[in-house]
């Protein structure tokens, strides 16, 4: 029994020396042992061409599937993508978001790939509130950089209050089907 144990001691230090020194050099490997292409440049230039959001998506998918996990840079380069881009696709779909888009692909790169977006990242969403004119996510955003990262940049707090005053000269600082519905105490119950 102790000669068994001792072999299966041996063995499985063994194994571990020999994963130690496979990712300890210049490559990486996933978790099947195939070796990672870490070379994301190519990619992050195809990202950059691509003329709408939904393209830069699909690299990333075609990335994935050729075993170079996206990082960082990548993920940036996308939400500046997303930002940038007309729209989704050539013709606009119905009730796209791009902010939704740039949730979506920062939940993407925090859950499944255990990367945490910084504050570039957060400035491609703040920039897209700001542009988009919806202040009050960018109320949100800037709340969610200040916990991060201290601040904020201030020209996009700046812009983004200049939105806040301008709906509210408008009397669009609250969203009309809101300010339609009847208050709590106004209904009448017979």
């Amino acid at each position: 029994m102790r000669r068994a144990t001792n072999q299966l001691v041996r063995n499985a230090s063994v194994a571990a020396a020999a994963r130690f020194a496979a990712t300890s050099g210049a490559k990486k490997y996933d978790l099947f042992g195939y070796e990672v292409d870490t070379n994301t440049a190519p990619w992050i230039e195809k990202i950059k061409k691509c003329k709408y959001y939904d393209e830069a998506g699909e690299v990333l998918v075609n990335m994935n599937v050729g075993n170079c996990p996206p990082d960082l840079a990548t993920y940036n380069a996308t939400l500046q993508r997303i930002y940038e881009a007309p729209s989704k696709q050539a013709q606009p779909v119905e009730n796209e978001s791009k902010f939704c888009a740039m949730l979506d692909l920062m939940e993407e790169m925090s859950h499944r790939n255990k990367m945490k977006p910084n504050e570039e990242s957060w400035t491609w969403v703040m920039k897209e509130c700001v542009k988009s004119g919806q202040f009050r996510l960018g109320y949100c955003i800037q709340k969610v950089m200040e916990a991060e990262f201290k601040s904020c940049p201030a020209d996009l707090v700046k812009q983004n209050e200049a939105n806040a005053e301008k709906a509210k000269a408008e009397g669009k600082e609250h969203p009309s089907h809101l300010s339609k519905q009847v208050g709590l105490f106004e209904v009448k119950i017979e």
